[in-house]
């Protein structure tokens, strides 16, 4: 007895056609070019995430040393009769603030310095970055001129404001500057409050506002 084959089966294994290859190659590459591009977008906004989080971080920690530094700023009615050169003081404009304090960690060892220190805060023009930046004095040991003398190093890049501003307590107002050898801080020579106020520019080149304040803890611990 012969037995024919149906025609369906003499057909071998089906394959795909040019065209549907075609088609799945295009959408393929279709896919393909919106995850680089999904992936490129992603390490674009993460690379400006952290450019942006570094500014921050910078203008943070020179605000938060600017007000360790300034809460320990302390005047003196003593002159060593041995060394009567030694001033404190505490002078404040607008925009620069100089005054003398205690808090200086030697960095060598034995080093002949003892913890009172000259500090200064201006904004100048700094040659590296080629921008105004706030800038830090700080001399180890006072001499004879508190406003003057150490080295000056570059605390903040591309400052475009520097504010101070001084808590007069008799009067209860802001005062934009302060002299503790004017006739009115004869009973308080340094303010009870500083408040400091940076305008940055970050890293999209837009101006950004930072206020704080930090309060002198040794306003009243030594008298003329």
């Amino acid at each position: 007895m012969t037995h024919r084959r149906s025609p369906l089966s003499r057909r071998g294994p089906k394959g795909f056609s040019l065209l549907e290859i075609l088609i799945s190659a295009s959408l393929l590459t279709i896919v393909g070019a919106l995850l680089l591009q999904t992936l490129s977008s992603s390490i674009d906004a993460k690379d400006q995430v952290e450019k942006t989080s570094g500014r921050y971080h910078l203008v943070r920690s020179a605000m938060s040393r600017m007000v360790d530094e300034i809460s320990m700023a302390y005047i003196s009615g003593h002159v060593a009769a041995l060394d009567p050169r030694n001033e404190t003081g505490f002078v404040g404009e607008r925009e620069e603030l100089n005054f003398t304090a205690f808090g200086y960690v030697p960095r060598v060892a034995d080093e002949k310095k003892s913890d009172q220190r000259q500090l200064g805060y201006l904004l100048d023009h700094d040659r590296t970055s080629g921008t105004q930046s706030l800038m830090r004095r700080e001399q180890a040991n006072i001499d004879d001129d508190f406003k003057e003398g150490g080295r000056t190093l570059v605390l903040l890049p591309d400052v475009r404001e520097l504010e101070f501003q001084y808590w007069d307590k008799a009067k209860e107002s802001w005062e934009d500057k302060w002299d503790f050898e004017a006739p009115e801080r004869s009973t308080d020579p340094i303010p009870e409050r500083v408040r400091i106020k940076i305008v940055a520019v970050m890293d999209d080149g837009e101006p950004m506002t930072f206020v704080t304040q930090t309060r002198l803890f040794l306003l009243r611990a030594i008298k003329f």
